[in-house]
């Protein structure tokens, strides 16, 4: 997590929902208190996907045609500051943005991930980006085809990792030759995962999130979740049964959180199956809740306010973004 709060609560991260025929309706829901609220005030969101936020400010994302650019920004609700990207070719193919650091703060670079890679520096016109072409190729010279995806990326410590399915770690660098391994099979493959995602948590700690396919289509029976410990000096990965009075809040889109249990269900992953192309639940508007010690998963309505039968997009975002709401 970029940004800790004065105490737990306040780092319980908030679920935004956005939806309608146009993309043009937002809502965040409270975990911690169990309510929701309509965002009325912030006509910048609309027509925007959140990739979740960073020291303070959204990443917005427009959504357009497969084959145009889309607008991207940086928003901050608190101060109404924007800060203009370059435009994002394929912007609907990407699900993953960080920023390296606080974007008013020198030299930050932001990264989008998705089946392509895009990354500038704040300021810059245009992104660099590894296109799916380039990844073919490098997995063909390093015998990996099929296994050179970057599944997920993170800002840990001053360096930025990224995950490659199914057991490579690698560091990734805003020069050539930007993704350098770090080490291959870290620990022996026993899933069949729907995706992974890396987290950095308080007090200096780096997981790893995988969701597990359940097998069994177009259902939650067999829904399954692995959590480990990245150590990165040396390289060492461990598969962690417990979590202890924390929670973990995931999606598919956007930033992950770990957090104190407040309010919240302990040794537990909230997470939505929002646009999960492997349950095809698009059309998901309930909340889960992944119990890691007994595997059992229970569902609750964040706002009755979502229409059913449309599609919907989730992120978490951080806690203070909506200070006042």
């Amino acid at each position: 997590m970029e940004t800790k709060g004065i105490n737990g609560a306040s780092e319980t991260p908030l679920l935004m929902i956005t939806h309608g025929k146009s993309v043009e309706k937002h809502l965040i829901y409270n975990p911690s208190e169990k309510r929701s609220c309509t965002l009325d005030s912030f006509p910048v969101l609309d027509g925007k996907k959140v990739l979740g936020s960073s020291y303070g400010w959204l990443i917005l994302v427009e959504l357009v045609d497969d084959n145009d650019y889309g607008d991207c920004c940086l928003f901050n609700p608190i101060t109404n500051d924007i800060i203009k990207l370059p435009k994002l070719i394929h912007p609907c193919d990407y699900n993953q943005c960080i920023l390296t650091k606080p974007p008013t703060e020198p030299d930050c670079y932001i990264l989008f991930n998705g089946l392509e890679q895009s990354f500038c520096k704040i300021g810059d016109e245009e992104y660099v980006t590894r296109t799916l072409e380039q990844q073919e190729e490098q997995e063909q010279d390093n015998g990996r085809v099929g296994f050179d995806n970057l599944e997920a990326i993170v800002s840990f410590q001053g360096t930025t990792y990224g995950y490659m399915d199914p057991d490579k770690f690698v560091t990734i660098n805003f020069v050539e030759p930007w993704i350098i391994p770090l080490s291959s099979r870290l620990y022996e493959m026993r899933y069949d995962t729907s995706w992974s995602r890396l987290y950095e948590m308080r007090y200096g700690e780096l997981l790893m999130v995988q969701k597990i396919y359940p097998f069994i289509n177009d259902s939650y029976e067999g829904m399954n979740f692995a959590v480990f410990r990245i150590d990165t000096n040396p390289m060492k990965c461990i598969e962690l049964q417990n979590i202890g009075n924390r929670t973990i809040f995931v999606s598919l889109k956007g930033a992950g959180y770990c957090c104190p249990s407040i309010g919240t269900k302990p040794n537990s992953i909230y997470y939505t199956n929002e646009d999960d192309r492997n349950l095809d639940k698009n059309l998901d508007r309930e909340l889960h809740i992944f119990d890691l010690e007994d595997r059992s998963t229970k569902s609750i309505l964040p706002s009755s306010n979502v229409a059913a039968n449309k599609s919907i997009m989730t992120s978490w975002i951080q806690h203070e973004i909506f200070h006042s709401t």
